[in-house]
């Protein structure tokens, strides 16, 4: 930076930071200040806009507010990829002033498996160093005491290699980026200075605003001390909304979005509260019916489950296989189910051996036994009760 002219727009506009402290001897917090004074909601003495760059590790990757920012640039690519859903989450946030966030990865174009699979070695080692001398945890920070399957992080990235927008999403609304903790976040700042008018805010209130591209009506309710959100598009031939994150990603707004209640939306509100409430109450009689709480198992679970009746173990007592069997007949993330997979399919001397196979990795992953909830009490329409609405209208030439 110090020679190349193409930089020199930024020079003294650069910070760095890592662990609690900045380059140059800049406490973290004036690094935060001075490089995102808005969003980070910077005190008065504080607040120049003092940086166009920041260079940082992993300890601004949560629970800092920069949404002021537009661009992140990952410079390396951790073994988890949601650590780069989490960086991706301090500028997708509510009050970004930006249409539109980017986030550019540098990839290891060339050898990417071949470094994932020596990962999974030395991972696989150090487990086995860990249980040979009696260790409850790993030697080194982050890596697991038993083995790991890759799978589903080798999936992940390619994901992100292909620039799929849907992982930030997803991380966005329901994992990571916008968590349901952000929310909450948003709510306490908000009781500390406007607690007595939340608190008188009377159930079944609404108002309305202009903003992103679909039209239509988010709802809250209550069931019992059950919460249930929908989105009720204007369109008539779009389904309703039902996942909470992606309700709240649509209603997000700030203190200065204008409010827009026009009539129109206001008459539509009602037809579109007795779907939302539908909607939930058929939601909450799902859960009545005992059958409708068993799991849904895939056809690698019942291939399991017959071979291991067809070919008990024979190193194991009644007890412990009936115990196994709740296992496979138990629902499986996909990590699990990709284990599970390559055991299965793998070549075993004989039947028996494959079922012996198949145990170990049960108790390897930890699968355990699917335990019915218990099932909720029939109820009738009338127990929905709404506690706030808002409608939502488009910006002009933006509708989907």
């Amino acid at each position: 930076m110090q020679s190349d002219n193409r930089l020199a727009p930024y020079r003294r506009r650069l910070v760095a930071v890592a662990g609690s402290r900045g380059g140059d001897d800049t406490s973290r917090e004036n690094a935060i200040f001075g490089f995102a004074p808005v969003s980070s909601e910077a005190p008065v003495g504080r607040d120049a806009d003092r940086f166009d760059l920041m260079l940082s590790t992993d300890v601004l990757a949560e629970g800092v507010n920069l949404q002021q920012c537009r661009n992140v640039i990952n410079f390396d690519l951790p073994w988890n990829p949601m650590r780069l859903v989490q960086r991706h989450g301090r500028i997708d946030r509510i009050g970004s002033p930006h249409k539109a966030v980017y986030m550019r990865t540098f990839f290891p174009e060339q050898g990417l498996d071949r470094l994932l699979k020596l990962e999974e070695r030395i991972r696989k080692k150090l487990a086995q160093a860990a249980a040979s001398v009696g260790l409850d945890g790993a030697p080194i920070v982050g890596a697991a005491v038993r083995d790991a399957s890759f799978t589903e992080t080798k999936e992940e990235i390619e994901r992100l290699r292909r620039e799929e927008a849907e992982i930030f999403e997803r991380g966005g609304t329901q994992s990571a980026a916008q968590t349901g903790e952000e929310y909450r976040q948003e709510l306490r700042k908000a009781l500390a200075t406007m607690r007595e008018e939340i608190e008188s805010i009377p159930w079944k209130a609404g108002s309305g605003m202009r903003k992103g591209n679909k039209s239509g009506h988010a709802f809250a309710a209550m069931i019992d001390e059950r919460l249930y959100l929908r989105f009720v598009p204007l369109n008539e031939t779009e389904p309703i909304i039902e996942e909470q994150g992606s309700v709240l990603r649509l209603v997000e707004a700030t203190p200065e979005t204008p409010i827009l209640l026009s009539d129109a939306m206001r008459e539509a509100a009602f037809p579109a509260w007795e779907k939302a409430r539908q909607s939930m109450y058929k939601a909450w009689m799902k859960e009545t019916d005992p059958a409708n709480l068993q799991p849904r198992l895939r056809p690698l679970n019942r291939q399991v489950a017959e071979h291991l009746r067809e070919t008990p173990p024979d190193n194991l007592s009644d007890d412990e296989i009936a115990k196994a069997l709740d296992a496979v007949e138990s629902p499986w993330s996909r990590r699990e189910e990709n284990a599970m997979r390559q055991i299965f399919e793998a070549d075993h001397s004989n039947a028996l051996e494959r079922s012996k196979a198949l145990i170990a990795e049960i108790k390897r992953l930890g699968i355990e036994p699917f335990k019915t909830p218990d099932p909720l009490p029939p109820i009738h329409p009338d127990d929905v009760h709404m506690v706030a609405w808002m409608a939502i209208e488009a910006e002009k030439g933006n509708e989907s």
